[in-house]
């Protein structure tokens, strides 16, 4: 305990000590989820407001992790440790968010690939390179669509279920021979979804085409070198307001699987003891 002369102001130098501790052993879990998810990425969030909202996440957890630091006290090397950890944990549920997001960016660069617009590409807020333009329609679409169907109460009970999965004052989790298949898996879930959700616009212009022959066959002074490439964008025109029904399902189912894929990490990577 120190004191001012007057003892009009006690200050404990340890518990102060401890909480900014807890205070930055907590935050590094939802900085590093939020650094990933396109949520805060791909609309411009700036880092102060991603740290803003990741200190707001993380407070319910600092009284918690300042009264497990005061029973198991603490070392500079350990707390090194579990702040890698935390962010760790974070930066993987950061993907697990981003997996529909990424999936619908793979539709996006097929999609233009298949309509001829690879050449119209723009540049990423998050820093990742340029990235298509119907990618980044369907990005935004999707990230209104996440917002408003509960995406960010999705958000934050997947970051408290983590904490009640693995606590943030225990070791690295336990992995075994299911991770190394988990991870895979999770890729080509991602790479999947984007063929998917490319498939139904890619089949309407394929089918646009088919017809075009067709009529090349019957009027064979039609140059259809010029005109496929105007009728594939008519039709993705036409096509997009029926997209975005699709979209709107498969973002809430997208939503609805994160449960059981939390289930899924917990069992391919149980929770670690103490350091």
């Amino acid at each position: 305990m120190t004191g001012d002369p007057g003892g009009f102001l006690d200050i404990d130098v340890e518990a102060a000590e401890r909480w900014l501790l807890a205070f930055g052993l907590s935050v590094a879990r939802p900085t590093a989820m939020l650094t990933v998810t396109p949520a805060f990425t791909r609309v411009e969030f700036t880092a102060f407001l991603r740290g803003a909202v990741a200190s707001a996440l993380a407070l319910p957890m600092v009284p918690v992790i300042a009264f497990g630091l005061q029973r198991q006290g603490w070392s500079a090397l350990g707390l090194v440790v579990l702040t890698g950890k935390e962010a760790l944990i974070g930066f993987i549920l950061g993907l697990l968010l981003g997996a529909p997001f990424w999936a619908l960016n793979i539709a996006g660069d097929l999609l233009d690939a298949q309509r001829g617009a690879t050449q119209g590409r723009i540049n990423d807020p998050a820093g990742f390179g340029d990235v298509s333009i119907t990618g980044t329609l369907l990005v935004m679409a999707a990230l209104a669509l996440f917002v408003v169907t509960g995406g960010l109460d999705t958000l934050t009970d997947l970051l408290y279920r983590s904490w009640a999965i693995w606590k943030p004052l225990e070791s690295f989790p336990q992995l075994d021979a299911r991770t190394p298949d988990l991870l895979l898996s999770f890729l080509d879930r991602i790479t999947r979804q984007g063929l998917t959700l490319a498939l139904p616009p890619i089949t309407a212009m394929l089918l646009a085409d088919a017809g075009l022959l067709i009529v090349a066959r019957l009027a064979s002074q039609l140059r259809i070198d010029d005109l496929a490439l105007s009728l594939r964008n008519i039709v993705f025109m036409v096509f997009l307001p029926l997209y975005a029904l699709f979209l709107i399902g498969f973002i809430r189912q997208d939503l609805g699987t994160l449960p059981s894929l939390m289930d899924l990490l917990r069992d391919a990577a149980p929770a670690g003891g103490a350091p």
